[in-house]
């Protein structure tokens, strides 16, 4: 995965974590983003894979190897919550 670039574009991973991150938990431990900087970007994380689902269960196949993390977009924003 891509190295995270130092000043961080959060608008930029806001649309795109998976260019950022290959993993949610990384969201989590980056320490150069605000809690509220994280929950964005795992919120969005969260959403493109509920939409890549919806996809998938119309038998339209994402391109690539990459899958979202669901769950684990979902289990980050809940320790964030705590």
């Amino acid at each position: 995965m891509h190295a995270v670039p130092e000043p961080l574009d959060v608008d930029d991973v806001i649309r795109d974590p998976t260019r950022y991150f290959s993993r949610p938990c990384e969201v989590l431990e980056h320490a150069a983003l605000t809690r509220d900087q994280k929950r964005r970007i795992l919120e969005s994380w969260a959403l493109d894979a509920e939409l890549l689902s919806a996809a998938e269960a119309e038998n339209m196949r994402a391109s690539g190897d990459e899958r979202p993390l669901l769950r684990e977009a979902r289990l980050a924003l809940g320790q964030l919550a705590d």
